[in-house]
């Protein structure tokens, strides 16, 4: 869709943005297909939303601009070739106040936190929540009463003992580090034990028609949004073209729809910045110059200057970024913002750790 946008006003130095013929990493093969990526040399960059990103690191030392779906801290840390979609994801282990302010404005008081086994993302995404409910304890609440960071990926086996330790626990709020369909099964788990009013935070399920084929399964329920939510105001930036050029193409408005859209416009606009006599490393270079990347206002602005580099809890405020986050709540089976929509970001100092109420942001 983005490429079709940009195609339509002439393409980029005369010529038509092309995207060649998909690979299928089949999940566990995203080494082998990142490999083919660089031996068959014929592609200038390359897009990727995968699970296993085993990959990454051979298309960063071949030098090959890689945007992805911006889950994977760890191995896009230090690679400056990689470009997430989410760079905000620089600290796996810092404490943060979006999962409590979601916890409190719920009104729970006992808080679990889930997620898979299979790899080292999910697993540090359950505890470091965990961390973050208990370092604002005080002030929201709301404790920890059940943390399980090794569930099997896809819940093969359903989550029931899962979900009855809970109960027995008294949670009435879940955290998870998840895909969609496990939030489903997840759901249908807890109502099956009466458990209906627990509130779930999802951090992969921002999928209308997932969520309006579900019921009222996830009603009150609040997912997480990596990007300027859909719900939102589009005055002054660029969702508009976004929804505009889904509809033309007859695609879906999708969380990862929009990701493609974020990486394609990073990818643009690092061909803008290097000039007409353009190389990898090129673009590389003048996207990694790029202070204020935001997608035309989708985005939170992004210091590709410092993006690539990991902090710490001690060295975080180094960054220049705020500690910002999105989310919308369920109601009525539709998707609402918590925020103004107008100003749909809610913002903390990434300096001052002190628990606070957020500050509403719009970034146009």
């Amino acid at each position: 869709a983005y490429f079709a946008y940009r195609n339509s006003e002439g393409g980029i130095y005369g010529r038509d943005l092309v995207l060649q013929e998909p690979l299928d990493d089949e999940l566990s093969q995203n080494q082998a297909r990142s490999l083919d990526v660089i031996s068959d040399n014929s592609s200038f960059g390359a897009f990727q939303a995968t699970l296993l990103a085993t990959g990454w690191g051979d298309l960063d030392s071949a030098g090959v601009p890689t945007y992805t779906w911006g889950i994977h801290a760890a191995e896009a840390a230090n690679r400056p070739h990689i470009f997430p979609s989410q760079p905000g994801l620089r600290c796996d282990q810092c404490t943060a106040r979006a999962v409590p302010y979601a916890a409190q404005i719920s009104g729970a008081q006992h808080a679990a936190t889930l997620g898979y086994g299979a790899t080292e993302a999910p697993r540090a995404c359950a505890q470091t929540t965990a961390d973050s409910i208990e370092f604002y304890q005080d002030d929201t609440g709301v404790d920890v009463a059940y943390v399980n960071d090794n569930l099997a990926f896809g819940l093969p086996n359903g989550i029931g003992p899962e979900v009855t330790a809970m109960k027995d626990a008294g949670v009435d709020f879940v955290s998870t580090c998840i895909d969609l369909n496990g939030m489903k099964t997840l759901a249908q788990e807890l109502q099956r034990q009466g458990m209906d009013d627990v509130v779930l935070y999802h951090p992969n399920t921002y999928n209308q028609q997932f969520v309006s084929e579900a019921g009222d399964l996830f009603e009150g329920d609040i997912v997480t949004v990596q990007f300027r939510p859909f719900e939102a105001t589009s005055e002054g930036t660029a969702l508009g073209d976004f929804q505009e050029w889904m509809d033309r193409q007859g695609d879906a408005t999708t969380e990862l729809a929009m990701v493609g859209w974020i990486n394609a416009s990073l990818a643009f606009e690092g061909l803008l910045a290097a000039g007409p006599e353009f190389d990898r490393e090129a673009v590389t270079a003048a996207t990694n110059a790029m202070t204020a990347f935001d997608a035309g206002g989708i985005v939170e602005p992004v210091n590709w200057s410092e993006a690539h580099s990991p902090y710490t809890q001690e060295t975080r405020d180094q960054d220049s970024g705020g500690e910002c986050t999105s989310f919308v709540k369920v109601e009525g089976g539709e998707f609402t913002t918590v925020a103004p929509p107008d100003t749909p970001w809610l913002c903390w100092s990434q300096t001052d750790l002190a628990w606070s109420e957020p500050e509403f942001t719009g970034f146009d």
